[in-house]
């Protein structure tokens, strides 16, 4: 008998060591970053800002994926406020659930301490996690879709920091006027046979949803663009590579946030469009790329470009270079922390 179990004990030691060798060299390319930061070392300003600001003055702040800390001394308004950024095997193979800590570390590195609202794009998982303890950590007011409110109540955010998303109506946020503005996802992928596309059967999250989850579980319920204006000056931030054809016929911003996840998996004919349908519309004097980074790895490092795995960071950025450098808009990327002056 015990001859027997070491036989059976040494088999599955053989079996788990050839998996283990196979998932290597299967996916070891895949699972590396899909570009080299330095090729776009010009691009960087590398400032870390200390001073206060100025009167007058909005300071943007970069968060990693889609997160984004907008300040103009008095005010503090995020974008989404994805911070724990749990590992990919956790995120594939377990459930998953915030951080406090790692949140906690986030606001005060950041200096979060005057925030008044939390607007979350849309309710996947590295949108939505942690706005609802960022929230109740900064006793801010959370904005989102059905979906988004219903991973508040989950949370056990009180009502009175809930508010569901009304389209097209401006909210007065201190110096600050934001409208939401509706838009699309990213175009759906598969990966290793799994879609990251909405079911229609189920497009929203219809109950409230309690940590830990799978991330499957996060459904993304809308997406969302954010017109954010600080008197006579205009931010839009569109965190998904995606378009609503004419949506911003009638709008003209200063700085642009845009999203480049997956723009060159794209055919040709949507990054053209895409790229005329937001930057081309919009006529920024500044276009600042976001939703580029691996959120799979911690914040507290410096960013590195999304896995090869489901992007290709240093094709997207071409993509844009190529058509704002004819266009000459002015293109500036962020390491997490980095913060820039506006205006």
């Amino acid at each position: 008998m015990k001859e027997n179990k070491i036989e059976l004990l040494l088999r599955k030691l053989t079996n788990f060591t050839a998996c283990t060798i196979f998932l290597s060299f299967g996916t070891g390319c895949v699972l590396q970053s899909s570009g080299d930061l330095r090729y776009y070392e010009s691009f960087f300003r590398h400032e870390n800002q200390n001073t206060p600001i100025q009167y007058g003055k909005v300071r943007v702040t970069f968060l990693g994926t889609t997160s984004i800390l907008i300040d103009d001394g008095e005010t503090q308004i995020l974008t989404d406020g994805f911070f724990t950024r749990p590992s990919l095997w956790k995120t594939a193979f377990s459930k998953i659930e915030s951080d406090q800590e790692i949140i906690q570390s986030v606001l005060d590195k950041a200096k979060i301490h005057r925030l008044k609202g939390i607007f979350v794009c849309h309710s996947h998982y590295d949108h939505v996690m942690d706005a609802p303890f960022v929230a109740k950590a900064t006793n801010a007011k959370l904005y989102g879709s059905s979906s988004t409110i219903n991973v508040g109540i989950g949370a056990g955010l009180n009502k009175e920091n809930l508010e569901l998303f009304q389209v097209g109506k401006p909210v007065k946020l201190g110096k600050f006027s934001i409208t939401v503005l509706e838009s699309k996802h990213t175009p759906p992928f598969r990966i290793f046979g799994k879609t990251n596309a909405t079911d229609p059967n189920f497009p929203n999250i219809l109950s409230p949803l309690s940590q830990p989850v799978k991330a499957m579980d996060y459904i993304e319920g809308g997406t969302f663009d954010f017109l954010i204006q600080h008197g006579k000056h205009k931010i839009l931030i569109k965190s998904s590579t995606n378009f609503i054809t004419g949506a911003f016929d009638q709008i003209n911003v200063d700085v642009l946030f845009l999203g480049i996840a997956q723009l060159s998996l794209q055919p040709v004919s949507f990054q053209e469009t895409y790229y005329n349908q937001t930057v081309q519309k919009l006529k920024p004097s500044l276009v600042v790329p976001i939703h580029w980074d691996n959120f799979f790895l911690p914040l507290a490092k410096p960013l590195e470009p999304n896995l090869k795995l489901g992007d290709d960071f240093e094709s997207n950025m071409n993509i844009l270079l190529q058509r704002t450098s004819k266009d000459q808009i002015q293109v500036q990327l962020l390491q997490g922390f980095e913060s820039i002056d506006l205006f």
